[in-house]
C-alpha cells in the first residue's frame, strides 16, 4: 500500500511539472486574401466620413451586456496599428484603419487569437449604402485556423443615445460565413459607428448589447 501511494505521488509530482514546463499552445497556421471587393466610388452629394486618427492614452469605457464593464486603453500606435489594454493586462490590436487583427492574453507576449491577414472592419471613406468584403483566417491557439467571409454594409445615419451621450452614428451590418462548410449558419452582428468620437457607439452581438459608457480622446 505504501509503495502504492508513493507511486501515485510520483505520478503526480511528475504530471505537475509536466505542465509547467509544457509549452504554452500556439496558433494554427492560416491565411487569407484580405479585403476582396469594396465599393469605390462615393455617390454624389453623399455625406463621406474619414478615418479617425486615434492617439496613445485614447481610451474608450465598454459596457457588455449592461453588467461587464471594461475600459481600452491605447498604450502603443506604430505602423503596424493599435493596441490598446484593459486594467486586467490584456491586448487588444487593431489596424490604423480600425481593422480587427488579433488578441493577446495577459501574461502571454504572443497574440492567443489572431485574424490573418484582418477583419477589416471599416474601409475608408464611409457612407451611407456603402458595402465591402473581406476573407481571413480565425486563429485561436491550441484550435483550428477558421476561413471566414464577412460582409459590410452601412445601412444608415442613426441617432443613437447611449451613457456616453447621444451621437449620430452608421448602423453597419456585418454578416460573416465559415468558407470550408455549408453546415454553420451565418452569423449576423450590427455596429454603430459614431465619426464624432471615432469609435462603436454601440454593437449588437448576437443576443448581447456592448455600449459605449465613456471615452476620452487625446487628440
Amino acid at each position: 500500500m505504501l509503495r502504492d501511494m508513493l507511486r501515485r505521488v510520483a505520478i503526480l509530482l511528475l504530471s505537475t511539472l509536466w505542465s509547467a514546463c509544457a509549452a504554452p499552445p500556439t496558433l494554427p497556421p492560416g491565411d487569407g486574401p484580405g479585403l476582396v471587393a469594396f465599393d469605390a466610388e462615393v455617390p454624389v452629394g453623399a455625406d463621406r466620413f474619414e478615418r479617425p486618427d486615434w492617439q496613445v492614452g485614447d481610451s474608450f469605457t465598454l459596457l457588455r451586456g449592461g453588467k461587464q464593464r471594461t475600459t481600452l486603453t491605447v498604450t502603443d500606435k506604430g505602423p503596424d496599428g493599435y493596441r490598446l489594454a484593459d486594467a486586467a493586462g490584456n491586448t487588444q490590436l487593431r489596424g490604423l484603419d480600425l481593422s480587427m487583427l488579433g488578441e493577446i492574453v495577459s501574461g502571454s507576449k504572443e497574440p492567443t487569437h489572431a485574424l490573418t491577414p484582418a477583419d477589416v472592419r471599416f474601409h475608408w471613406p464611409l457612407w451611407v449604402g456603402k458595402s465591402w468584403t473581406c476573407r481571413y483566417a480565425d486563429r485561436t491557439a491550441g484550435g483550428p485556423s477558421l476561413p471566414i467571409e464577412t460582409v459590410y454594409v452601412v445601412e444608415d445615419l442613426d441617432r443613437v443615445a447611449t451613457p456616453a451621450g447621444s451621437h449620430d452614428a452608421l448602423r453597419i451590418v456585418r454578416r460573416s460565413r465559415r468558407c470550408d462548410a455549408d453546415a454553420f449558419v451565418d452569423r449576423c452582428n450590427v455596429i454603430w459607428y459614431a465619426p464624432t468620437i471615432g469609435h462603436e457607439l454601440r454593437q449588437v452581438l448576437g443576443d448581447t448589447v456592448v455600449e459605449l459608457v465613456a471615452f476620452e480622446r487625446k487628440g
